[in-house]
């Protein structure tokens, strides 16, 4: 059987929802894609791959992960209000801003599993390819 999906990744999915349907009210009320709509939807989803992609391979079953899960979904949700803004606006600097945040506690769960794997072991076990995968997925 399947393990159940978290409260806390369903959050994260309801929220990516709300940050791309914002960006597609932007392109319907300009009437045309441009360059920070795709900017902007390129940076959410982004931010949902990497979320989801540590979710399926890691262990997300401790409280820093769901606190990070959430502080993720609140500054993509914050920063999904700016969706309308153009590269010449404090909207933009907004949402690079979150996207800075955001990436930044990614790179602290890889420092994590990093430092609960630095043992390594041998090349061929599994701590030494768990180390290498979250040093390879943090640069």
């Amino acid at each position: 059987p399947r393990t159940p999906v978290s409260l806390s990744d369903l959050f994260l999915d309801i929220v990516t929802v709300t940050a791309f349907t914002r960006v597609g009210s932007a392109i319907q009320d300009r009437g045309t894609i441009d360059a920070p709509a795709i900017a902007y939807f390129a940076i959410f989803w982004q931010i949902w791959s990497k979320e989801a992609s540590y979710s399926t391979r890691f262990d997300t079953t401790d409280i820093s992960s769901h606190l990070e899960t959430l502080i993720a979904c609140f500054t993509l949700l914050g920063g999904s209000l700016s969706a309308y803004s153009d590269f010449h606006s404090a909207g933009c600097t907004r949402i690079m801003g979150m996207a800075g945040v955001v990436a930044f506690l990614h790179v602290m769960l890889h420092v994590r599993v990093w430092y609960w794997f630095k043992a390594g072991g041998e090349p061929e076990s599994l701590n030494h390819s768990v180390k290498r995968y979250a040093v390879f997925i943090t640069m």
